[in-house]
């Protein structure tokens, strides 16, 4: 790409902090542009001009550009700023998900003030001090939504449209003068824009996750490029030029070509056919780090002492996600604590809901008073697990100190009793332990009895410092108590199966897995300040105990909310490694394994299942050390 065109010229960037802008800003900097750049976060705009190639030569400017007189005297602090303007790129805007019967006044209103009427004002603004001058170029970014009709977009691709058929009147009406006017065509870009448009009625972007367009480092390469050139426009994407054309030659064809969207925005309607969309499998959101409880097997006291945020997750971080809900199918709500200690709880899980993702928690099911069950039911939350970890008062009150078993026990069987159609599930965590190991049936029983539809069983697998130590049950390899273990949960699971309750249960014994059950290609975990990270594990890290070893487990984190956008964390050079490793993990391991001659024979099948394990790249630091990897 060749940007001396940009060395030494004065350019303002509107829209400077999204993610095409952010690159152009980029880009122009290595250029040797004198930049004004604009946004409406002045700490995204400090830390963007913090990481430029020059940031010497470049000014930042706050302002709304739904307000015309922001957009006012930001043109005037432009202007001061390097004395001059030699190219303005219009490149700010929002987008709007709503069919145009449910499109909202305000947000029409809103959507023109950006997307037309602002690019309008700055154009003629900047117009009488580049004639003057004697030169000056106007790039406008357009979207083929403003030629092409597409179900969901109307309103913005109205406001795009305005601004193209405007602008290109006063290109013409320019021609023979000092000044150029050029307007892009991007195309699909893979940028944070679609997550932060307005939507009615929950409508989901219209083109799914997996085909999230051009990088916006290429796009913004294409865009500088286009705009050296001479007036006119410039299309960065095929297809769009092609449909753009045959709105108006061959609208029969365009409506063919659309048609498949209008039938996925009725499958949104449906939420079992949403889901199959989204980007994120799962995030697990650590609402509260607080617990109301002391157990003897919690592994994060020694987090909660350290914690200078109170343990409680901030409004302002979920609000840092509520954008990226569409793109999301699970929302755990659980953390290293209690999730009923926040008192915005309900209200988060109402917004997750409405946004069409199953939602959930895990509790300790003490502080589940019965307003707060109704309400639950209300707001239709797909699981409720609680943790449970001896079928007997005595049992249970000598692990979970401070609580009382009748209460717990009570407030989730009025649960199980008032809901309709098994709607939560209901599931009980049981922590194997040497205190209660003996109590895998009885906890069934007791299941079955408070009307449960689960029981996990799961390993006391997450050591922090002292936190924890000597309460796992499992080990490098199979011993007599572990298959006296083995042979209760097997009774215990045989139970379950005739009272009609699902098990689940993890190994005694490691057994390296390709990708642990948490998944970071496809999850993530962020804690109560805002830290996001592959799980929560990684996330606070710290000294543990892998397979009777003291070792240290690194702390791993994409970035932090609200202070960065998500969808740069997603696209972070950590998260990026961790999932490609993941990627690579899995392939070679199902390669490996396909590839082997194993025929009937037990074992060849095992030669071939322990090549397949050869064949992965090593893990990731953390989780090299992580007892999830062994399926423990």
């Amino acid at each position: 790409m060749n940007l001396e065109y940009y060395s030494g010229k004065n350019v303002l960037v509107t829209g400077g902090c999204g993610g095409l802008g952010s690159q152009l800003v980029r880009n122009l900097s290595k250029a040797g542009a004198n930049l004004v750049i604009t946004g409406r976060s002045r700490e995204k705009l400090a830390k963007l001009i913090e990481g430029l190639h020059a940031p010497d030569k470049a000014v930042a400017i706050t302002a709304d550009l739904s307000f015309p007189d922001q957009v006012a005297e930001l043109a005037q602090q432009g202007l001061r700023a390097w004395g001059h303007i030699d190219v303005l790129f219009n490149n700010a805007g929002v987008g709007y998900f709503a069919l145009m019967e449910e499109a909202r006044p305000e947000h029409i209103r809103k959507l023109f003030e950006v997307n037309t009427f602002a690019p309008l004002q700055l154009i003629n603004f900047f117009l009488p001090v580049m004639r003057k001058r004697g030169s000056g170029k106007i790039v406008n970014i357009l979207s083929c939504a403003g030629r092409v009709p597409i179900p969901t977009v109307g309103v913005y691709g109205g406001s795009k449209s305005a601004l193209a058929i405007m602008t290109n009147a006063m290109r013409t009406e320019l021609m023979g003068s000092c000044i150029e006017m050029i307007n892009i065509y991007v195309g699909t870009t893979d940028t944070a824009f679609e997550r932060h448009a307005l939507r009615e009625a929950d409508r989901s972007r219209v083109r799914p996750p997996a085909h999230g367009g051009q990088p916006d480092a290429e796009t913004a390469e294409k865009v500088l490029e286009a705009a050296t050139g001479s007036s006119g426009e410039a299309w960065l994407e095929k297809r769009g030029k092609i449909l753009s054309a045959a709105s108006i030659l061959r609208p029969g064809y365009v409506e063919k070509k659309t048609a498949p969207l209008k039938d996925r925005i009725n499958e949104l309607k449906e939420k079992n056919k949403t889901l199959q969309y989204r980007k994120w499998r799962l995030w697990q959101v650590e609402s509260s780090l607080e617990c109301n409880l002391k157990c003897v097997m919690c592994p994060w006291p020694g987090v909660r002492k350290d914690s200078c945020t109170g343990g409680l997750m901030a409004q302002k971080v979920w609000d840092a996600l509520v954008p990226y809900l569409p793109d999301v199918k699970t929302i755990d709500f659980t953390g290293g604590g209690e999730p009923l200690l926040q008192q915005n709880l309900l209200n988060w899980i109402a917004e997750a809901k409405n946004a069409g993702c199953e939602a959930g928690f895990l509790s300790n099911g003490l502080l589940l008073r019965e307003e707060i069950a109704l309400e639950l039911i209300r707001l239709e939350v797909d699981w409720l697990a609680f943790s449970i970890d001896g079928a007997t008062k005595e049992s249970y009150e000598k692990i979970r100190t401070d609580s009382h078993f009748e209460t717990v026990t009570g407030n989730i069987a009025f649960l199980s009793r008032i809901r309709t159609r098994k709607r939560p599930l209901v599931m009980i965590n049981f922590v194997i332990m040497n205190i209660n190991g003996h109590e895998m049936e009885e906890i069934v029983k007791l299941a079955h009895k408070l009307g449960v539809d689960q029981v996990n069983f799961k390993q006391c697998d997450v050591i922090r410092e002292n936190y924890g130590r000597g309460f796992g049950l499992f080990g490098p390899e199979e011993t007599r108590a572990i298959r006296r273990l083995q042979k209760n949960l097997r009774r215990a699971t045989k139970l379950a199966a005739k009272l009609g309750i699902k098990t689940t249960a993890f190994s005694f014994t490691p057994e390296e897995l390709p990708v642990c059950g948490q998944d970071p290609r496809t999850t993530l975990f962020v804690s109560h300040n805002g830290l996001v990270s592959p799980c929560i594990n990684l996330s606070y890290g710290g000294k543990t105990i892998y397979l009777g070893r003291e070792v240290e487990m690194p702390p791993t984190h994409y970035g932090r909310l609200p202070e960065d956008d998500l969808s740069d964390i997603w696209r972070s050079e950590t998260c990026r490694f961790i999932r490609n490793r993941f990627c690579q993990r899995v392939k070679t391991s199902e390669q490996a394994f396909t590839a082997g001659n194993f025929g009937r024979s037990m074992h060849e099948l095992q030669r071939a299942m322990a090549d397949s394990k050869k064949a992965m790249p090593a893990p990731p630091r953390g989780c090299d050390v992580c007892h999830y990897l062994l399926d423990i």
